[in-house]
């Protein structure tokens, strides 16, 4: 990825201050310009709003976020409680306060199955781990777009984050 100065010192100043909705979505916009593929990019926010260095993407999930497994530490959980429960350990290891989602897939800006599924599972799974869930995004061919409860509510229902 090729920015800008421009870019550039708009990112930086971005990251120096506490991030409303709009500005947190411009500098997801920014530093991940663009979908190449199939990935989650997990991102992290500290105690005043502003997004900490570390950024984390992982594209080894399971399309369904309800795929059961078994962890010996866990017993049979879903996919999505899995990472659910490892993030507040992550959270604190990186000195963050809230977590940001950004599903990132080549594509469309409309919404699709997969990550509306994945949205509502891990909206659920974070909630019953009590980890801070700023916001979830889209990351699509065109940009981004916010990925809202309202969204994926009607996904969600019926559908638990927790055990399987």
């Amino acid at each position: 990825m090729t920015y800008t100065k421009a870019d550039e010192r708009r990112m930086n100043e971005l990251r120096e201050e506490p991030l409303d909705d709009a500005h947190l979505e411009e500098l997801i916009g920014l530093l991940l310009a663009g979908a190449i593929r199939r990935q989650l990019w997990l991102l992290f926010l500290d105690e005043d709003d502003r997004l900490s260095e570390a950024i984390m993407p992982t594209d080894d999930f399971p399309h369904d976020p309800h795929e059961p497994n078994i962890v010996d530490d866990l017993g049979p959980v879903t996919a999505a409680h899995l990472i659910a429960a490892r993030m507040p350990l992550v959270l604190e290891a990186v000195g963050a306060a809230a977590l940001v989602l950004v599903w990132e897939r080549e594509g469309t800006a409309d919404f699709e199955r997969e990550e509306l599924a994945w949205a509502a599972a891990m909206a659920e799974a974070l909630r019953l781990q009590e980890v801070p869930l700023r916001a979830q995004f889209l990351l699509h061919d065109d940009g981004v777009r916010p990925l809202t409860p309202d969204d994926y509510a009607p996904v969600g229902a019926g559908r638990g984050g927790g055990p399987a």
